[in-house]
């Protein structure tokens, strides 16, 4: 926390120390972490394209791997007779009310049947004569001819003259259910006459392309396509006939994916690859993570470690710094102890001796000036006969009695009871008894001139009455209440007395105008006072008020020691309330 004082500014030790352990530990821990970083990232993005660029190769290894897997499919028919014998029956024109003999069928259906019994990628596997005939690897769900108008995917076929064909997505009318598949075809040329017999067609499913780009671990929101040598695309299926995935703009590349492009000459299929930066970069991302969460504990484990540190440090100033608070309040009963034995704790031992010294000096001074207080009284009382103020005063007592007037004869009673308490020379305790009919005969002359302005209620035990207490103790704070606490209501000053511990507690409660924080401090700061000319500079001819509480606490504190004197209780909700605190 910054302090200031006048207008410079200042940074407590404790601060420094903790600025100083902070940059030392941050600055090389920073900029460790900042070089290392980019030291990983640099390597893990070299790592991830090279590891990406293996990954298209391994997959488009397999997908021609797939591919001459159905072209050796397609080639069978020529090494089968009865087939190629078929095939040559219907080589003639189109017929469009051709009828396929059962025994034919059935020869070229379980052929083809012996080809899809463990390929659960192929929909289904056809021949198509030349003169109309439709042999299939499935009996029920495909007819048993075909019409050139429906089938346009045959010029594809036809323009390579035996060569393969890879098929786009695109409508099979052949099948009792029309539906759309991916094909792989060719013209079957006879191999001595080189005549074409037909086509033979292999319709695949979505599944047989996800077989082969499942045999690669790739991270899941990879995106991969297939394109053929017209650079149309083949797969993913559902994504064939929109325009944003056309090869230009799948090519295209962006900020936050790796693309990569595979072409294959056997297959003449272009395969294209997105695979995002954050997936490739998970792992590294959550060795990241991880190495922050890590260097974050560590720091603010490294931070509480230098606040315990500073603490240590800077505890036996700041506990010498208290003690030197407390003497400049006027506290020179105040010693700091001595736990080090550096520089700090030589520091402690010179101003404990200090302190003493001071303390021993006050209190010379304390007691000289009490001492001559005492004097001036006793002279003054010297001056005047006390017998000479009795006599007058019962003269006036005995007037007022002759005249009926019995108030005045109270008050004058009352007032020889003061002038006879407090004439007395001698400077010794008395009992609470005597001090609460003193305070009691203040009171009743004060209730004449306030009249019912003030109620006073003395509530204590007889059993308090013996103990043994300063003279005028009491008065000042009914002359304190009277001075500052009245207002237009009545105001009931309460005398309360408790033991606390073994010391005897007084309380002098009123439920006046109370009192404010500000007023609370700076009583308490009055009352504390080295000296009485600290706070009580007055013009020539003013009257000087407000020593009366200081001097009750500063004797309390003379007689009895610090732990004693005069508190104000800080809780009461209405008015004010001033303890006495003496040793029994």
């Amino acid at each position: 926390m910054m302090h200031m004082i006048g207008k410079r500014y200042f940074l407590p030790l404790r601060m420094k120390f903790l600025i100083v352990f902070v940059l030392l530990i941050t600055v090389p821990y920073f900029v460790s972490g900042v070089f290392t970083y980019r030291k990983y990232s640099s390597d893990v993005d070299r790592n991830t394209r090279d590891s990406t660029l293996k990954i298209m190769e391994q997959m488009n290894l397999n997908l021609d791997r797939y591919v001459k897997e159905i072209d050796r499919l397609t080639q069978a028919p020529l090494y089968d007779q009865d087939v190629l014998r078929i095939l040559l029956h219907h080589s003639g024109s189109y017929d469009p009310n051709l009828y396929l003999p059962i025994e034919e069928y059935g020869k070229i259906n379980l052929f083809l049947s012996s080809f899809t019994s463990d390929r659960v990628e192929i929909k289904g596997i056809m021949i198509f004569t030349n003169d109309g005939g439709l042999f299939s690897s499935s009996l029920n769900s495909i007819k048993s001819y075909w019409h050139s108008e429906q089938n346009e995917w045959m010029t594809d076929v036809k323009r390579l003259s035996g060569g393969l064909v890879i098929l786009p997505p695109h409508s099979a009318n052949y099948y009792v259910q029309p539906l759309e598949v991916i094909s792989i075809a060719r013209v079957i040329v006879h191999p001595e006459s080189r005549v074409p017999l037909g086509i033979m067609k292999v319709d695949l499913t979505m599944e047989g392309f996800q077989r082969v780009l499942s045999l690669v671990d790739f991270t899941p929101n990879s995106r991969f396509f297939i394109y053929n040598r017209d650079k149309v695309l083949l797969y993913p299926f559902e994504y064939s006939q929109h325009p944003d995935w056309a090869f230009e703009r799948v090519t295209h590349s962006t900020p936050d994916t790796i693309m990569s492009t595979v072409y294959s000459n056997y297959s003449k299929l272009t395969l294209v690859g997105h695979i995002p930066l954050a997936d490739l970069r998970g792992d590294a991302q959550e060795l990241t993570n991880f190495t922050v969460i890590v260097s974050i504990i560590s720091l603010i484990a490294a931070f509480g470690i230098a606040v315990l540190i500073s603490n240590r440090l800077v505890k036996p100033i700041r506990r010498l710094q208290s003690h030197m608070k407390q003497v400049q309040r006027g506290s020179f009963q105040s010693k700091a102890v001595v736990v080090t034995h550096d520089e700090i704790g030589q520091l402690t031992v010179t101003f404990n001796t200090m302190v003493d010294e001071l303390n021993r000096l006050v209190r010379e001074v304390y007691e000289t000036r009490i001492r001559e207080r005492e004097a001036e009284l006793s002279a003054l009382q010297s001056q005047i006969n006390p017998h000479f103020l009795y006599n007058t005063l019962e003269s006036v007592n005995m007037l007022a009695l002759h005249n009926e007037q019995l108030q005045i004869s109270d008050i004058v009673s009352s007032l020889g009871k003061l002038l006879r308490y407090t004439v007395e020379k001698q400077e010794r305790p008395v009992t609470l008894r005597d001090e609460l009919l003193f305070v009691d005969n203040y009171l009743q002359i004060q209730a004449f001139r306030l009249k019912n302005r003030l109620h006073a209620v003395i509530d204590i035990e007889p059993s308090f009455e013996d103990c043994l207490v300063p003279k005028l103790i009491l008065q000042p704070l009914i002359e304190n209440v009277i001075e500052h606490a009245l207002k237009k209501e009545t105001v009931t000053i309460k005398i309360t007395a408790h033991f606390q511990n073994d010391d005897l507690v007084i309380s002098v409660t009123d439920n006046g105008i109370g009192l404010t924080r500000q007023q609370i401090q700076d009583i308490e700061i009055r009352i504390n006072s080295r000296t009485a000319a600290q706070y009580g500079q007055h013009r020539f001819g003013e009257e000087n008020k407000g020593f009366g509480l200081r001097n009750v606490h500063q004797r309390l504190k003379i007689l009895y020691g610090d732990n004693y004197g005069l508190f104000i209780d800080k809780e009461v909700n209405e008015g004010s309330s001033f303890m006495l605190k003496l040793p029994v």
